[in-house]
């Protein structure tokens, strides 16, 4: 099947998309990098840009995807942590578990109402007093 070259318009928007990418790598936040890069492959899955930003991403998250050698010396791939099928009464359904960090597990998950894949943060609240709390939901106000 031949390559289809997007046009200037979508490569624009698949640059600006990279471009927000690279900053939010810079300024630590892998969650948002790996967000930017699937939206980039959204438009042009055949983005090498967008695959290795997006596969770092991941392997910064801790993503199931990385390897480490078996006693025979073959790669062996980690097994993730069980994963629910499904957030949000099945709106959001689990394709892979991303990694985790002090506070939170992503997901890869698809989006059945609007029709993507997103990436899905399930944040630990427990133990959190009200700062906390206003906290995390800016914080996901700014991700959504």
């Amino acid at each position: 099947m031949p390559t289809v070259m997007p046009s200037e318009r979508i490569q624009r928007r698949i640059d600006s998309l990279l471009d927000q990418a690279d900053q939010a790598i810079e300024a630590g936040e892998w969650e948002r990098a790996y967000e930017r890069a699937e939206d980039a492959l959204a438009l042009d899955p055949e983005s090498e840009d967008g695959q290795a930003i997006r596969d770092a991403a991941a392997r910064r998250l801790g993503g199931s995807a990385t390897t480490s050698a078996g006693p025979d010396g073959d790669a062996a791939e980690e097994p993730a942590p069980a994963a629910p099928s499904s957030f949000a009464g099945g709106r959001y359904e689990v394709r892979r578990f991303l990694g985790e960090g002090g506070k939170k597990r992503v997901f890869l998950a698809h989006d059945s109402l609007l029709d993507r894949e997103v990436a899905f943060a399930l944040i630990r609240t427990e133990g959190l007093d009200d700062a906390g709390r206003e906290r995390i939901t800016r914080e996901a106000q700014a991700m959504a």
